[in-house]
């Protein structure tokens, strides 16, 4: 097994995900995102040793650009491993159309 590390990005667009849907959880929901943070960090810290664990996306279009999808409860996060480096573009919610989102 290998002890690679790959270095983690995480992209204005998805730190502007993450902010709304802090905003979302605790202004909206009157409740604590951190149990679903958790669960966020969680996955990056294994996309960092295993970035290929997930298949690439369905869609053509954006299989063409190497997008991965994690599903993490409700929402997908998006990222692309390039090289040595795991780039994390979006955190949706699973119910938004993230082909629109993502594909524009």
């Amino acid at each position: 097994m290998s002890d690679k590390k790959y270095n983690v990005l995480i992209y204005p667009t998805a730190e502007t995900d993450l902010y709304e849907i802090r905003e979302y959880f605790e202004t909206i929901l009157r409740t604590s995102p951190v149990p679903l943070f958790k669960k966020f960090y969680a996955q990056i810290d294994i996309l960092e040793r295993t970035p290929y664990i997930y298949p690439v996306v369905k869609d053509a279009y954006l299989q063409q650009l190497g997008y991965r999808m994690v599903p993490i409860d409700n929402f997908l996060l998006f990222y692309i491993v390039k090289e040595d480096e795991v780039q994390i573009h979006r955190f949706l919610y699973g119910k938004r159309d993230y082909l629109n989102i993502i594909g524009s």
